[in-house]
């Protein structure tokens, strides 16, 4: 029996699905997240695969990471394995590393601590629970789930597997209280919402418009990777459409949500769309690029305006207040000024005036390329455009490295012209 195709019922007391009636298989999981889990289970502990994983491979998908939650305490954890390391300071978490920069990452079970209870912000989280305990202390139903690798059963306690079948994004539990113990679980419900092509369940859904400005009440970091993740997995389209919908755009970039009001949001989500297919290509999507590619449609009208005006001072003065709001590293910034300002001279390579060399020898001309390609990307006289860009940066290369790897002429010095030595 597959659990996507039947409905569960209750949460009192698990429903276990045994092997046959699940689609996740061993070859499926990372080698060395096993090996994790099985010598564990070796040592007497409770091992399961949770969280995204276990979503992802029972959705048929490639996950992106594999997390382990287990019985065994942090130093347990480490006894068992030499490369394991501690780390964070409100919940003891292992992570254990392999070749290749691969980090496998092993909690305990947790439950809620005594801190908790007041229905207000998170502030300690180092209480041991137990995997019932665990599983409705976590985030969203779909996130809840358990491979348990002692007998390859998957372990719902919170009807996950309900809405994995339905396609629904569901708090565990009030969705008032979850969004204020976390106000950032919102932005994670957009974006698991947007990547799995989902639907957020009605009650996340109002309890986001009346809580949308207690956003900052989250760390600003939290809220910028946040958005770096939802923009950068190829669903960046379906991301902006959920923000605009469920009032946080107006929150966040009140900018951008007055621009998209006045002008309509076409421009924007062509240019987000060709950045997710750009994703789905192979590229690797930095934050400068992502943030860029949200705010060039902002820059593009004020910069069109004026032609003959300083480029980089205009886009500073539009991009400042929304760089500074969620705290974008200052490199990041100037990567983005340099790139957004570049895009009118990249488009006015017809002007008699301008020489394109200028511009080909700038240290930014990879990264304003990079969002020309979607700027400029939409209709057939942009991609003339940036066929025309591309053969004369390759040329400009090829010519660059030529002239320095040619020797260097010496004249022959006049014996006449001698240096005045001492006597």
């Amino acid at each position: 029996m597959n659990p996507l195709q039947t409905k569960t019922s209750g949460a009192a007391s698990p429903i276990v699905v045994p092997r046959p009636g699940h689609s996740i298989s061993r070859s499926d999981i990372d080698k060395d997240a096993l090996k994790v889990l099985y010598r564990l289970h070796r040592h007497g502990h409770i091992a399961y695969l949770v969280g995204g994983g276990v979503r992802d491979l029972l959705l048929g998908r490639k996950p992106k990471d594999f997390d382990i939650s287990t019985s065994a305490h942090p130093h347990e954890i480490k006894k068992l394995f030499a490369n394991c390391r501690l780390i964070g300071r409100r919940f003891r978490l292992a992570h254990i590393y392999f070749s290749g920069n691969k980090i496998i990452e092993v909690s305990t079970f947790r439950t809620n601590s005594e801190l908790d209870l007041d229905d207000g912000p998170i502030r300690s989280d180092n209480t041991f629970g137990t995997p019932a305990e665990d599983s409705f202390r976590r985030d969203f139903t779909v996130n809840a789930l358990f491979y348990n690798i002692s007998d390859f059963t998957v372990i719902d306690f919170v009807n996950g597997l309900d809405d994995l079948h339905d396609h629904i994004i569901r708090i565990i539990g009030d969705p008032f209280v979850r969004f204020t113990e976390d106000p950032i679980r919102m932005l994670r419900g957009v974006r698991f919402a947007a990547l799995l092509d989902f639907t957020l369940d009605r009650s996340s859904q109002k309890a986001i418009r009346s809580m949308k400005d207690q956003i900052w009440q989250g760390a600003t970091p939290r809220i910028l990777e946040e958005i770096f993740r939802m923009f950068g997995r190829g669903k960046g389209s379906n991301a902006f459409a959920l923000l605009r919908k469920l009032g946080l755009m107006e929150t966040i970039f009140p900018e951008v949500y007055h621009h998209v009001a006045e002008e309509g949001p076409d421009e924007y989500m062509g240019i987000l769309s060709r950045l997710d297919a750009s994703f789905h290509r192979g590229k690797e999507l930095t934050l400068s690029l992502i943030l860029s590619t949200i705010f060039y449609p902002l820059c593009r009208r004020e910069t069109a305006s004026d032609p003959r005006g300083d480029k980089i001072q205009i886009v500073r003065e539009i991009l400042t207040p929304l760089t500074d709001r969620i705290q974008v590293p200052k490199r990041v910034q100037d990567t983005m000024r340099q790139s957004i300002a570049a895009q009118t001279r990249l488009f006015g390579i017809k002007n008699r005036k301008f020489r394109p060399r200028t511009i080909l020898r700038k240290s930014y001309f990879p990264d304003a390329m990079e969002l020309f390609e979607l700027s400029a990307g939409g209709d057939a006289e942009g991609k003339k455009l940036i066929t025309e860009w591309k053969k004369m940066g390759s040329n400009f290369s090829r010519n660059h490295v030529a002239d320095t790897q040619k020797p260097r002429k010496r004249g022959r010095r006049d014996p006449t012209k001698r240096k005045n030595r001492p006597s």
